[in-house]
């Protein structure tokens, strides 16, 4: 009896403690994990991480003021590398103070450079359709409110007055070609090859390519197109390939590249690349007013229903004055000479580096 008067009181106090940690903090912790896993049925209540597609609006959006990216990605030694990082589709189209003026370049290049410009296989035409249709119908009004508005039956573009049709139209040639004209954005759709062996250029409307005529590169594997750049193969032909596999709907990845243009074209079909074998001149008078920093900023997404790939391109052109006035004009002149010092040296042959890297470097140490 001594012995349970003991322990009685003892055993009483444990039981009584263990029943309140689990009604004042056990029950209460599970109640808030049950709610925060519990699906929200408000459609404006979206969380953008279960929803990759949701927009964030841009409420109080004005072009006109806005500034235009800047890419200052280069690096004292150039790798060929993927490069790759995750964002959100919000942020697939940029649109800065130079939209208009774009739009204006873009128009002409589509009716002066067609062919180069645009191209669309049949088989493409579903992909071209679905693209269209997210942009047009859903994506730039809800990003772009102020700018994009829906009608009934079209989008009012209220920086050009134009009228853009909800429904794409029955050609994909006239489908590229509103996008190209109403968007500051290149567009290059892929599909699996027949072979089952990578991915084939099915249609594209690239109004600023960078020194290469895309018309040559339609149709062919991505393998193949990227068959002039040094070390592509042995360095990450292998992985794009299986990322490019891999690519998840919902999912949408950027990287960025540089280059220097001793031209402010915009529309470059030829001329910013050397192939073995080609001539150049070593002492090239380079006019620093006319050089520029071009970078393009790269976006990658599988659309959800056809399941085509689309690179989203942008183009950017900054006068090297402007790197120089920054105070960055040092760290280009070393990523210059890091072409040919990192893991593909001809990179700076490729780039045309030796015809303008003197020059420019001189200028920029000035």
């Amino acid at each position: 009896m001594e012995f349970l008067e003991l322990w009685l009181p003892i055993v009483s106090f444990f039981a009584l403690s263990i029943w309140v940690f689990r009604h004042y903090h056990i029950r209460p912790l599970l109640r808030r994990i049950k709610d925060q896993s519990a699906p929200s049925f408000l459609p404006d209540k979206r969380d953008p991480c279960i929803d990759p597609y949701h927009i964030e609006t841009l409420s109080d959006f004005d072009w006109k003021t806005t500034p235009p990216l800047k890419f200052r990605n280069f690096k004292p030694k150039y790798h060929l590398t993927m490069g790759l990082t995750n964002t959100t589709f919000s942020e697939l189209i940029q649109i800065d103070k130079n939209y208009l003026t774009h739009l204006t370049l873009r128009k002409q290049i589509i009716a002066s450079h067609h062919d180069i410009a645009i191209q669309a296989s049949p088989e493409i035409k579903s992909a071209v359709d679905e693209l269209y249709t997210w942009l047009v119908g859903t994506y730039l009004p809800t990003r772009f409110p102020t700018l994009f508005t829906l009608t009934p039956t079209s989008l009012h573009n209220a920086a050009t007055s134009l009228f853009l049709p909800l429904s794409p139209p029955d050609d994909p040639i006239k489908t590229l070609e509103i996008l190209g004209s109403n968007l500051d954005e290149d567009f290059l759709l892929l599909l699996p090859s027949a072979d089952g062996d990578g991915y084939v250029l099915e249609g594209y409307v690239t109004c600023f390519p960078a020194g290469f005529n895309t018309k040559e590169k339609f149709g062919l594997k991505l393998r193949d197109i990227h068959g002039p750049v040094p070390g592509y193969k042995e360095k990450i032909g292998l992985s794009m390939d299986r990322f490019f596999d891999r690519l998840e709907v919902g999912r949408v990845v950027l990287r960025s590249n540089w280059s220097i243009t001793t031209h402010g074209r915009l529309f470059a079909a030829s001329g910013n690349h050397l192939y073995a074998g080609e001539d150049f001149p070593e002492d090239e008078i380079i006019d620093t007013d006319n050089t520029f920093l071009r970078c393009e900023r790269q976006t990658l997404h599988r659309l959800p229903q056809t399941k085509a790939l689309v690179f989203a391109f942008k183009t950017y052109m900054y006068p090297i004055k402007e790197i120089k006035e920054e105070g960055v004009g040092e760290e280009l002149a070393k990523a210059i000479e890091g072409l040919e010092e990192g893991s593909v040296p001809q990179m700076m042959f490729y780039k045309r580096g030796v015809v303008w890297g003197k020059a420019v470097k001189k200028f920029l140490r000035s």
